[in-house]
């Protein structure tokens, strides 16, 4: 009852707050009026976000929304009004207006256009428009990739488009990038959101989403704030990611997309992609709806180099050696849909985002390990296969609107999001020789090279004698990962004007509901104890594959037949009395995997906005309450059986925002901001008891101690937007973070076995963090001839950290070390060339080194990484169709680990590059 208690208090002070706000502000709206309406390129007929509505002497102003919509309070009286767009000749218009009047003034400005060679070039440069002028309308340091800048890049998930973003960088999974890191913070700092509103994790263990889930070509515009306001979620130390979805926005009948095929040259495979989109307005403009659906296939190889145990810099030895190959299937399926009605005083809205990345991965793997145990060398080798489909997806649902009365806006809406990962299937068969002794040439310690497996030298191709290998073990598991989120928000604004200077106050409440679950549905360990000798070479074990040129023709020697899941389930099922399941090693990983958590969040906030001639001024404070209960489960060795484990984690935040914006003049900008955030922990360090892998030798445990990671965050950005399309700006920044979480991994004996690498995620002390960024980015429209076709992007973050931390390598000393994420250097550029119609685009994508985790007392660290991309297009029948090519990682860039430093890797990954030769199209 105490628990039902604490959970109903803070959502009825938000309802009374709200209704107790809402009262006030109705009753001192009356002698206002509104001037509201739609501004639009003349020419493209779309949609001008970011534009800006002032009336003329005053600091009475607003900007467009993302479907170029714009609402003005006025007071009653004749004024002139002044509508401006980055691209786009202003208009000045003269209204009107009585008192508790809504005005509808619809506005088309038309683009200034350049000329080339006396053709007018428009509209090639629309989508970046867009982006800078909501940009630069912003309260805030924001950060806009518009759709049509995505399509300038070979990225094809929201991850991806992400890391053109200055300050942003992955962690990428088979050569795709998968999850976002903003100023060199760790993807849980990250807030991601659909449409305004936070969704939940298809990982089992995280809070943070996997992007790579999310086609990019499903989005209207992709935003980054690196500083919140308080309305928005606080759980955003590194900033807060928006993926919109879009909205129609002509009368016309429009469709379009496109058709493409993708080749790998690691795979040698080739697949198709596709997508469309379907629009329209009624006459009226009032009724919208858009349809959109993709799909995205791939077939990817990795080839893998992992390292343990070196020795002495300029030996040759080296404890363990593993060599994997990884062939991934993965199949990525969108759809979107938006149905909208914009009515005189009410906007409603039903939005809805299917996403879901089907992959099937395959992992033929060697392990080769040599331990000294008591004066002689133990080899052992073996042999395994992981056959693992699994289903990650995102379904986002958002309902709601928006009512204008002469005096204030009242916006509302709720939501619905469920994130999912479905294995349904993990199987590892495991066949081991132990007694073999092997050797390998590390002098290259990037390129390993066999000497001789059980005296047979490399040239012999020992590995294709599958007669030293004997079964070991076959483990079957199957799980299933859940995460739902409920939300209902609304907000309040209300205009005010003080001795000629106008502002508003704005007010509002948020509560998301949330239940996230973890089910080993199932769970079996087979080992055989019949009379067979069950070598690889009999019974058809073995499949076909061999792996000749294994990295690129690098590795010496064939990897040899691995083995064949088939046969081995058709062997088991027709001998299963000669196979014992190992029932207490079953209880033991379904309990200590499992959870149920229950996270309900209550959030009230309170803030205003003033503009004084250049100056605008913002500040306010949130409140944010945080219920978090679980149910999980720990197996106990001696007794051999289960036990519940359940608790909970409550917290409270009160954050404070101030926001400084100078208009130095019409183009250039100054901003400043001090703000305060959290981070919440991952649910597996939190709830999830433990998730062994016996084979691998691996496991991570929990640590319910946990605290949230509380931060101050400072920024100072200078902007300047040039007269056509461009922006240059630079700016610095700094974080204080308290109690900063991080994973600590140290190999011990765990559960009875020996040399177990465990990870468990603990709060370290303090840690800072300061950085500066630059951007460039212009259309060289004033060269001449040929010359004005050229186009630059380019940006840089330098971001330097120093993290105190007690338990570095279990003892009590204070270690500094950079935090755990944080790359020095990130940058990206590109040189693009736009003219009739043809568009060329080289990029460059720079991420440097960062630390990821820590074993023991070394550090693991990613290697800096630089991709080359290339892009190719020509628009033809009118511009209704564009052939184009992309070609991605064309200098087969790898992605490397380290502990330490290059002396002594720890993992070699090569997944080679990849092309898309495709059709778009128009109508």
């Amino acid at each position: 009852m105490k628990k039902h208690q604490l959970v109903i208090r803070p959502y009825n002070t938000v309802l009374f707050t709200l209704l107790s706000l809402f009262t006030i502000l109705c009753a001192s709206a009356q002698e206002k009026a509104i001037v509201k309406g739609t501004i639009r390129d003349a020419e493209l007929k779309s949609p001008l976000p970011g534009a800006n509505v002032i009336i003329s002497g005053t600091t009475n102003g607003t900007t467009a929304n993302f479907d170029g919509q714009y609402t003005l309070f006025v007071s009653e009286g004749t004024f002139e009004i002044e509508i401006s767009y980055l691209g786009n000749e202003t208009k000045k218009i003269n209204v009107q207006v009585n008192a508790g009047e809504v005005k509808i003034i619809n506005v088309e400005l038309v683009p200034q256009a350049t000329q080339l060679d006396d053709v007018v070039v428009t509209g090639s440069l629309e989508g970046q428009q867009r982006a800078l002028n909501q940009q630069k309308a912003a309260d805030n340091l924001k950060s806009i990739v518009s759709a049509d800048q995505m399509g300038k890049f070979p990225d094809q998930n929201s991850a991806e488009s992400l890391q053109r973003v200055s300050g942003v960088n992955l962690q990428r999974d088979e050569g795709d990038g998968r999850f976002v890191l903003v100023r060199g913070l760790a993807p849980q700092f990250t807030n991601i959101s659909i449409n305004g509103e936070q969704i939940p994790s298809p990982e089992g263990e995280s809070r943070f989403v996997a992007l790579d889930a999310i086609p990019s070509n499903q989005l209207s515009s992709l935003e980054v704030s690196k500083s919140i306001t308080p309305d928005m979620d606080g759980d955003a130390i590194g900033g807060s990611v928006n993926l919109n979805t879009p909205t129609a926005t002509k009368r016309e009948l429009s469709i379009n997309g496109s058709a493409a095929m993708e080749y790998n040259n690691a795979s040698d495979k080739t697949v198709g992609q596709g997508s469309v989109n379907i629009s329209k307005r009624s006459e009226d403009g009032k009724f919208g709806f858009i349809l959109s659906g993709s799909y995205a296939g791939s077939k990817k190889e990795n080839d893998r180099y992992e390292f343990d145990g070196w020795g002495d810099v300029g030996s040759n030895d080296i404890e363990l050696l593993e060599i994997a190959d990884y062939t991934i299937d993965r199949n990525r399926y969108g759809a979107s849909s938006t149905l909208d009605f914009k009515g005189q005083n009410t906007n409603l809205y039903l939005r809805g985002l299917f996403s879901e990345l089907r992959e099937y991965e395959v992992r033929r793997r060697a392990t080769f390990q040599a331990e000294e145990e008591d004066g002689e060398i133990e080899y052992a080798y073996t042999k395994e296969l992981k056959d693992r489909p699994e289903n990650q997806g995102v379904l986002s649902l958002n309902l709601g609107g928006s009512t204008v009365t002469p005096g204030l806006i009242f916006d509302y809406e709720v939501s619905y999001s469920k994130a999912w990962q479905d294995t349904p299937r993990n199987d590892q068969v495991v066949f081991e020789n132990e007694g073999s002794p092997f050797a390998f040439n590390v002098t290259d310690r990037l390129n390993p090279k066999l000497v001789s497996l059980n005296g047979i030298g490399a040239e012999a191709d020992p590995l294709t004698n599958l007669s030293l290998l004997e079964f070991k073990e076959y483990e079957k598991e199957s799980t299933l990962a859940e995460d739902e989120n409920i939300t209902l928000k609304s907000n309040i604004i209300m205009p005010f004007t003080i001795s000629e200077n106008t502002g508003e106050f704005k007010f509002g409440g948020k509560i998301r509901l949330k239940e996230k679950q973890y089910t080993v549905r199932n769970f079996e360990l087979l080992e055989y104890d019949g009379d067979q000798d069950l070598t690889l070479d009999s019974n058809s074990f073995s499949d076909n594959f061999n792996a000749i040129g294994f990295m690129d023709g690098s590795f010496n020697t064939p990897l040899g037949n691995f083995i064949s899941l088939n046969a081995i389930d058709t062997f088991v099922n027709a001998n299963l009395g000669d196979f014992e399941s190992d029932t207490e090693k079953a209880i033991e990983e379904t309990v200590s995997q499992e959870y149920i958590a229950s996270e309900n969040v209550y959030a009230a906030y309170a803030m205003g906005k003033i503009n004084f001639k250049k100056l605008m001024v913002l500040g306010g404070l949130r409140y944010e309450a945080t219920r978090f209960t679980y149910d999980s489960g720990i197996f106990d060795e001696e007794a051999g059986e289960a036990i519940a484990v359940n608790g909970e984690n409550d917290y409270n935040f009160l954050l404070p925002m101030l926001h400084l914006k100078y208009n130095v003049n019409e183009n250039t900008i100054l901003r400043a901001s001090a703000t305060q955030s959290y981070s919440r922990p991952n649910f597996q360090a939190l709830a999830q008891g433990a998730v062994f892998n016996s084979a691998d030798l691996e496991a991570e445990i929990f640590n319910p101690d946990l605290v949230p990671v509380e931060a101050v965050n400072l920024d100072i950005f200078a902007e300047h937007y040039f007269g056509t399309v461009g922006l240059v700006s630079a700016g610095v920044f700094y974080k204080k973070l308290d109690n900063f979480i991080y994973q600590q991994t140290t190999d011990r004996e765990y559960r009875g076995i020996p040399n177990v690498e465990v990870t468990q995620s603990v709060n370290g002390n303090t840690a800072n963090l300061i950085g500066f960024e630059l951007a460039y980015q212009q259309k060289l429209s004033f060269l001449p001839g040929f010359l004005s076709g050229f186009v630059i992007y380019a940006n840089y973050s330098y971001t330097n950290s120093k993290a105190e931390v007690e338990n570095f390598s279990e003892d009590d000393e204070i270690t500094e070390i950079d935090l755990p994420g944080q790359a020095k250097h990130v940058g990206n550029a590109a040189l693009g060339y736009n003219n009739k119609g043809f568009d060329a685009r080289l990029s460059f994508n720079y991420n440097g080194a960062f630390t990821s985790e820590f074993d023991g007392s070394d550090l693991v660290r990613i290697d800096d990484r630089m991709q080359i991309d290339f892009t190719m297009s020509q628009s033809f029948a009118k511009k209704r169709m564009t052939a184009y090519i992309e070609l991605v990682n064309i200098n087969d860039e790898n992605q490397i680990e380290l502990y330490n430093t290059i002396a002594t890797p720890r993992e070699r990954q090569r997944y080679g590059s990849w092309g898309r030769l495709g059709l778009r199209f128009n109508f």
